[in-house]
């Protein structure tokens, strides 16, 4: 299976739709009977690592924290500050709240010292600076909440997403330099035409390819995942190659999110010469 062609030092992330809700940081009993604490340590006692994602600076609309809590929320003019419209559409919360902040720092002790993962992928994470505040530019902001969210973390490993770049330099070990890859090539036609900012797999290798030069100086770059897999996927055989290939070249992160159990012996060896590239 997977351990044939992982080693040891490798990384397992588990990513969203662990939790109850975004900003409801709990396992989801129907996908975890038994928690993620055994699941950790099945990874550990495998010899990998154990990651997971989370995104501590905003909160959803079917969340508890969302119903319960809307003095945490970011004001603007009055109102709280809407982020978008992924899951049931998210809020920022305000990183001036102590309240708040102690919500983050149970929740990191949680997923660390309770559950026992060693990395954190943050995402959406400029949640916490969508506008300045108080004579403190966006700028300004966004560092201020990563380095809070380094003194949290202590020592653990943290891959940033969603985040300025320039904002994680130095304070996170591992940052997205990219858009989200999709599952083909360019997304949809309309979604070029409504969103200047969105997934796109070219978009993503042409980001990154512009960034490589903050690889292992600022952090260690994520050009985020490639895809061996025939099933579920609309890349062709040439492209799913390009964006494999320049994973490995890129020599950052090297992350698939392929079940490599699944491989067949073409996948198989594509693996190892991408892995070998890579290394």
């Amino acid at each position: 299976g997977a351990k044939e062609i992982l080693k040891k030092g490798d990384l397992f992330q588990i990513d969203d739709g662990w939790e109850i809700a975004v900003g409801q940081w709990d396992h989801d009993e129907r996908k975890f009977p038994k928690g993620l604490k055994p699941l950790v340590d099945e990874i550990h006692d495998s010899g990998f690592l154990a990651g997971l994602w989370l995104a501590p600076f905003v909160a959803e609309e079917n969340s508890s924290l969302f119903k319960e809590h809307k003095s945490w929320l970011l004001s603007r003019n009055g109102e709280g500050y809407k982020c978008g419209c992924n899951w049931s559409g998210f809020w920022a919360l305000d990183i001036d709240d102590k309240e708040v902040i102690d919500y983050l720092r149970k929740t990191f002790d949680k997923v660390f010292n309770e559950w026992g993962f060693d990395l954190v992928k943050l995402d959406f994470l400029y949640g916490a600076a969508p506008f300045p505040k108080k004579g403190e530019n966006r700028a300004e902001r966004m560092i201020r909440a990563m380095k809070m969210l380094r003194e949290l973390c202590k020592d653990k490993l943290i891959l940033g997403c969603g985040v300025p770049v320039m904002a994680g330099f130095g304070l996170t070990d591992y940052s997205r330099v990219s858009c989200d890859v999709t599952l083909d090539w360019d997304d949809k036609p309309w979604m070029k035409i409504i969103h200047s900012e969105r997934p796109s797999t070219k978009r993503a290798i042409e980001t990154s390819f512009n960034r490589r030069m903050l690889n292992k100086g600022a952090f260690i770059t994520d050009p985020d995942v490639f895809f061996l897999r025939k099933e579920n996927i609309h890349l062709s055989k040439e492209r799913k190659k390009l964006l494999a290939t320049f994973a490995a070249l890129n020599k950052g992160l090297f992350l698939t999110s392929d079940n490599p159990s699944l491989y067949g012996e073409e996948e198989r060896k594509e693996y190892e010469r991408i892995r070998d590239i890579w290394e």
